[in-house]
Order: C-alpha cells, then sequence, then structure tokens
C-alpha cells in the first residue's frame, strides 16, 4: 500500500492567509482526484479538522497527532509519527519540514523574500525562515514552487538543479470569487459604512506590503480630485512586521478620514469588497506569485499591482503595472482607472481569459503525479 502523508495543519487554521489558502486548495482538490487502489492519502494535523476539510473522500483518513504544547508540533510530534509510522510519500505544503522525513519527502517553498528584502522581516522570523528553508533545500526529495521566477530564485539562490524543481502554482478560488451576490456586497458595504467608490488593498498590514506607499499615493490622488471627493481607500488584513509605523502613518494622513482599516475580515467579506470596488491594489516589493492578482480578475475587478517579475509572469496584460518605488506612477494608475474611458472594462476581460491559465484542479493533479513519481 503506498501512502502519502500531507500536512494539514496550515489548511486548518481558521484565519487563513497565503500560504495557508493554498494548502487548503490544494488537499480540497486533490480529494476530487481518484485514487488508485493501492494508494491512501492520511492528513496530518494537532487538532481535529474542521469544516470541508473534515469531509473525507474513499481512501482519506485523518491522524490527529495531539501535542500539549503550544509549539514545536513539526518538529516534535510528527517526527515522532516519522520515526513510528512514515508514509511512503511525506507533503509539507509550507516549506517548514521535521526533523525527521521520509525518503520520499515534498515541500513547497513559495517565496524567498527574506533572503531579498531582510529588512522586511523581524530578525526571529528571518532567522526561522533561514533554518526551515535550508533544512527544505537538504531534506526534500523534490521541491515544489508557485512560480517560474521563484523556480529560479531557488536555483541562484540555494544552487538546487532545475530537475529537483517543480512548478505548481497557485490559482484563485473562483467559485467563491463568483458567489457574491448583488445582496451580499450590498450588505457588506452597509456593514463598513462604504459606498462603491474606493480603492481596495487585502493582505498583511506590514512593510514587505508597501503599505505606506499606498496610503500616499492615496492622498496625491485625493488631492487632484477636489472637494468633496466620494473615494475612499480601504484596507484590509492583519498587522505583520512594520505595523506600528504603518498605524502612525496612518494617524497623520491628512486623508485619514477617507482611509478605512477594517482588519482581518472572513473570505466571503473580502470578495463582497472586491466585486464592489473601482480598483485593486496590490504594491508589494517582493512575492513568490501573488494570488490576489488572480482573485482581483476572478472577481472582475481592473488591478493596479506592482511591476515586479512574479506579477508579470502572473498578471500577464491584464493589468497596470507600477513601479512599488515610485508614488506617483500609483497615482497615475488610480487617475486612469477613474477617468480612462474603457479602461476598467479591457482590464477585466482581459483579467476573465488570464486566470484560465490557473486552476487549482490543474495544480492538484501536478502534485499527485509528483507523488507518484516518488514511490
Amino acid at each position: 500500500m503506498k501512502t502519502f502523508g500531507i500536512d494539514a495543519s496550515s489548511a486548518n487554521k481558521k484565519e487563513k492567509t497565503g500560504v495557508e489558502w493554498h494548502a487548503y486548495h490544494v488537499i480540497q482538490h486533490l480529494k476530487q482526484i481518484a485514487l488508485a487502489e493501492d494508494e491512501r492519502v492520511v492528513l496530518y494535523s494537532p487538532t481535529p479538522l474542521e469544516g470541508e476539510l473534515a469531509t473525507l473522500p474513499k481512501g482519506w483518513s485523518s491522524s490527529v497527532l495531539k501535542w500539549n504544547f503550544t509549539r514545536g508540533w513539526m518538529q516534535g510530534r510528527v517526527s515522532w509519527e516519522m520515526l513510528r509510522r512514515p508514509p511512503s510519500v511525506l507533503y509539507v505544503p509550507a516549506q517548514g519540514l521535521p526533523r525527521i522525513t521520509p525518503k520520499a519527502t515534498i515541500t513547497t517553498i513559495h517565496d524567498l523574500g527574506f533572503r531579498r528584502f531582510p529588512q522586511y522581516y523581524d530578525g526571529k522570523t528571518r532567522s526561522t525562515l533561514l533554518k526551515t528553508t535550508a533544512r527544505a533545500v537538504r531534506k526534500a526529495r523534490t521541491l515544489l514552487t508557485v512560480s517560474e521566477f521563484t523556480k529560479r530564485e531557488i536555483m541562484e539562490l540555494y544552487r538546487v538543479p532545475a530537475e529537483r524543481i517543480v512548478v505548481a502554482p497557485n490559482a484563485a478560488d473562483a467559485k467563491t470569487c463568483r458567489a457574491s451576490t448583488p445582496e451580499m456586497v450590498d450588505a457588506t458595504l452597509r456593514k463598513h459604512r462604504l459606498s462603491k467608490h474606493f480603492f481596495l488593498y487585502v493582505g498583511r498590514l506590514e512593510s514587505k506590503k508597501n503599505v505606506q506607499m499606498i496610503i500616499r499615493a492615496f492622498e496625491l490622488f485625493r488631492s487632484t480630485r477636489g472637494v468633496g471627493d466620494p473615494f475612499e481607500l480601504v484596507l484590509v488584513g492583519k498587522p505583520g512586521f512594520g505595523a506600528g509605523e504603518i498605524k502612525t502613518f496612518f494617524e497623520r494622513s491628512s486623508q485619514r478620514e477617507a482611509i478605512k482599516v477594517l482588519g482581518y475580515l472572513p473570505e466571503e467579506e473580502v470578495f463582497d469588497l472586491m466585486h464592489a470596488c473601482r480598483g485593486y491594489l496590490f504594491p508589494s516589493w517582493y512575492e513568490g506569485f501573488g494570488i490576489p492578482n488572480l482573485e482581483a480578475m476572478a472577481c472582475g475587478v481592473p488591478l493596479i499591482t506592482s511591476d515586479i517579475l512574479p506579477h508579470r509572469e502572473v498578471a500577464g496584460e491584464a493589468a497596470l503595472f507600477a513601479n512599488p518605488a515610485e508614488t506617483e506612477d500609483w497615482v497615475r494608475a488610480m487617475q486612469r482607472l477613474v477617468e480612462e474611458r474603457g479602461l476598467r472594462e479591457d482590464l477585466v476581460a482581459k483579467g476573465a481569459q488570464n486566470i484560465k491559465r490557473y486552476a487549482w484542479k490543474s495544480t492538484a493533479e501536478m502534485i499527485l503525479q509528483t507523488f507518484r513519481s516518488l514511490v
């Protein structure tokens, strides 16, 4: 019997961001693929699986590896499980592997921003990422990654040969994106006291996401609009490294009353806001892929994204690109989106075509094929 063990701990978190959503969607779409008679899948987690994650098809099972401590589950409890009952293949969707692994181990390296922009990480987080990524490169037989850009980064920074790396890209959850009805959108707008005249940013409020620049760009955009302009900037997400500086910058902003900081919101509300906004802003300094690019397109929202290589790869011609270091670039892009006739419709149409290049189903099939190639 071939056993594929999958770490489901990140997918099982109540509040998910990029890596957690990646793990969740990969697992959910793997479930839709029929296993061979001699194959089975085990999902490892420190607590019982919740929601749709707990629905398991034929050949799948859950293994709750209890751990009485707040830290060390992967290094302690999962390592012990690998020693006692190692699967044929172990797959960890994030890049933090246990100390003890079977010979056939796979993990996903999502980005290497901590190597390229160390100043945007606190010392402890960067140290952890350096150690876990080095261990992943050393111990995994095959490395998955989410873009051709990140594959090149791994090859350059860790000297990994191309044949050890498989690109299994992210995608957008198009079904959830399209689930918002006009009534749902209106209800979310009323809840947060918003009109439909706003630009939207969704992500951690942290330095590497370049949030301060977006606030400054919005100030300059509003300064060109005159008294009584209805446009607002809406920021959605949990605080991260540098959030204190961002908060201070926001509180001192000349347009503070027109900037709404909503914190973390449920996925459904995020997509409601995407459907309603005039434009989605994605100003990151660095990304491994950039799922929000595709989510905006899936929701039929025009996108302004930072002009960096992974965004060029993912967004194609379906976005306005702006230099993350040039505030005026973002001001001009926002002005174009509001004022240029036909631009919004053109970007939305191109986005609808672009997202067809990415599907969680295809990614899951690629990952399962990688499992099978190792046994």
